[in-house]
């Protein structure tokens, strides 16, 4: 008679084998030896899954995890009439925890993946006690129309946090900011380069149809170089220092912003920042632009919403 157990290990999803081989056996008869070999195999059986979950919780506390997963994701939202939302994610790997950013995507400019060391797994175990305390109430430090929404997924578990807690430093951005922050700087340089590259064919002026104040999601917006402006030409003009001035001639205006471009999910985007004021001391928003064409003469613009 032979004996097929299967054991799932916990830790890789793997499964141990055990054959057990015994000769002369009878089912329905009474046998000492095959009450003795069912004994065997039970405590075999019972050892083997006292070793997978040890192995398991070995695996955790070696990388000083106190509150283990497989896989974390902490999403971010947050802003008033517009909302941000910003992504992280954590895998374990073995013996390793292996982060990434994956909100915005800027993997085309700098790759976000990143090993943590002990600090930032004890960053990790504050975030997720203090996920655990707020999971169901909190005292909130304060009320406002401004949001900060928290979804955190810890591997099949649900957690949502849409009131203001007190995180104290173990807030989305902190931890952001400890564990990705050598990351976050090279970005950074890679952003300038991506400016300075692209600003070169951007300066100057650049005549626009003024349905351009009247965003519509998904609609092209060509933009094209100007030699000459006058007074009834609308225009965008483009200045060096990423400064921006929109000549809106159908209301005399004109309109300050600050400019820059990223890659996010592999799209080149012009962002258009307002500085909260034109000449008449109206609020300005702000615009967000994929590029879809930019040339010295031409300017292909569409909005991603």
């Amino acid at each position: 008679m032979v004996y097929l157990l299967h054991q799932p290990m916990p830790d890789h999803n793997k499964v141990v084998h055990l054959w057990i081989y015994e000769s002369g056996f009878m089912e329905n008869s009474y046998n000492p030896k095959t009450e003795s070999l069912k004994k065997v195999v039970f405590t075999l059986f019972l050892t083997i899954s006292l070793n997978s979950i040890l192995a398991y919780e070995s695996t955790a506390d070696s990388l000083g995890l106190k509150n283990g997963f497989k896989e974390l994701i902490i999403r971010y939202q947050y802003g008033d009439e517009y909302y941000t939302v910003e992504e992280m994610k954590f895998v374990r790997r073995e013996d390793k925890i292996i982060g990434t950013i994956t909100i915005p995507d800027n993997k085309l400019l700098e790759n976000s993946e990143t090993e943590l060391n002990a600090n930032d797994i004890s960053s990790i175990n504050r975030f997720l006690t203090k996920a655990h305390e707020f999971k169901d109430d909190c005292v909130e430090n304060w009320s406002s129309t401004y949001v900060q929404y928290y979804t955190i997924d810890i591997d099949e578990k649900r957690i949502k946090i849409y009131k203001f807690c007190n995180w104290g430093n173990s807030t989305f951005l902190e931890l952001k900011k400890q564990i990705f922050g050598d990351y976050l700087n090279r970005l950074e340089e890679k952003r300038m380069l991506l400016n300075v590259e692209n600003n070169r064919v951007l300066i100057g002026n650049w005549k626009y149809d003024s349905t351009i104040h009247k965003i519509v999601k998904g609609k092209i917006y060509t933009l094209t170089r100007l030699k000459n402006t006058s007074k009834e030409t609308c225009f965008l003009k483009f200045k060096k220092d990423q400064k921006l001035v929109d000549h809106y001639c159908l209301k005399n205006s004109k309109t300050r912003y600050d400019f820059e471009f990223d890659i996010e999910n592999e799209n080149l985007i012009l962002y258009i920042n307002g500085e909260n004021k034109n000449d008449r001391k109206h609020f300005v928003y702000g615009y967000r632009f994929k590029v879809l064409e930019l040339n010295e003469d031409k300017i292909k613009l569409t909005t991603l919403y």
